[in-house]
C-alpha cells in the first residue's frame, strides 16, 4: 500500500491569517467611515453657512426695499428706551407700508416696531418685529394695539443702527420725532452674530424730500 503524504490546500487559511484579514477590513471600514463622516458634517457646515447667508441677504434685501420705498410723512423714532447691551434700543415707525408683513393683514397695520431682546439661557440676543394697529376706542391718538410678533434674527451678540442727520452732517444712535420731525437720510445697520466672527454692516438711504434738504445728496461720511 502507497500512502501519500497530505497536501494543505490552496484555499485553507491559518487561524493568524484570518485574523489579520478581519483586522485589515475593520481597518478600512473605520477609514472609509471617518472619511463618509467628514464629508457628511462638511457637507452639514456647508448647507447651514448657505442657509445662514440666504437669511442675511434676504433680511438686508428687505431693508434696503423698505428704506428705499418709504411713504413720506412717516414717524421714526429709535433708541428713547433703555437698551441692551449690544443693542441700540426699539426702532418704531409708524404710517406708510408695512415691511416684513408675512400675513395680508399686516400688511394694513399702523405701525411696525423693531425691537432687540436678550434670551435669558442663552443671552444672545434676537430681533423681532411687532406690528400695531391703532387702537379705535383709546383718547389718545398714539396708543396702539400689538397683533404680531416674529424673531426675524437670533444667536446676536450685536444690533445696532445709527442715523445720518444731513443738516448737521452727522451720525446719532437715537432719533427722537420730537425734535427731528423728518426721517434721517441715511440708516446704518449694523449686526453680528455669537458663532460667526464676520461683522455684517450696511447702510441704506431712506426716502426723504430731497428738495427740502440743503446739503449735496452723497453718501454720508463713515
Amino acid at each position: 500500500m502507497c500512502i501519500r503524504p497530505t497536501v494543505r490546500s490552496k484555499a485553507a487559511f491559518t487561524l493568524l491569517e484570518v485574523v489579520m484579514a478581519m483586522a485589515l477590513i475593520g481597518f478600512i471600514l473605520s477609514a472609509v467611515y471617518g472619511v463618509a463622516n467628514g464629508a457628511m458634517q462638511l457637507g452639514k457646515s456647508m448647507s447651514s453657512a448657505r442657509v445662514a447667508e440666504t437669511r442675511i441677504s434676504n433680511f438686508v434685501t428687505q431693508w434696503r426695499d423698505y428704506m428705499e420705498t418709504m411713504d413720506p410723512g412717516i414717524q421714526l423714532t429709535a433708541g428713547m428706551e433703555k437698551v441692551a447691551r449690544g443693542a441700540s434700543g426699539n426702532l418704531f415707525i409708524a404710517g406708510g407700508h408695512m415691511p416684513f408683513a408675512w400675513e395680508r393683514q399686516l400688511k394694513l397695520a399702523d405701525a411696525v416696531e423693531f425691537g432687540v431682546v436678550r434670551n435669558r439661557e442663552t443671552k444672545d440676543l434676537s430681533l423681532v418685529v411687532r406690528h400695531f394697529k391703532l387702537n379705535p376706542k383709546s383718547r389718545k391718538a398714539d396708543e396702539f394695539n400689538l397683533i404680531a410678533e416674529l424673531p426675524i434674527l437670533d444667536g446676536l451678540k450685536e444690533m445696532q443702527w445709527q442715523f445720518y442727520e444731513p443738516e448737521e452732517k452727522k451720525w446719532f444712535t437715537s432719533w427722537d420725532p420730537k425734535k427731528n420731525p423728518k426721517p434721517p437720510l441715511f440708516m446704518k445697520l449694523k449686526f453680528a452674530f455669537t458663532a460667526d466672527p464676520r461683522e455684517h454692516e450696511y447702510t441704506f438711504w431712506i426716502a426723504n424730500d430731497l428738495a427740502q434738504v440743503s446739503v449735496p445728496q452723497a453718501l454720508p461720511p463713515q
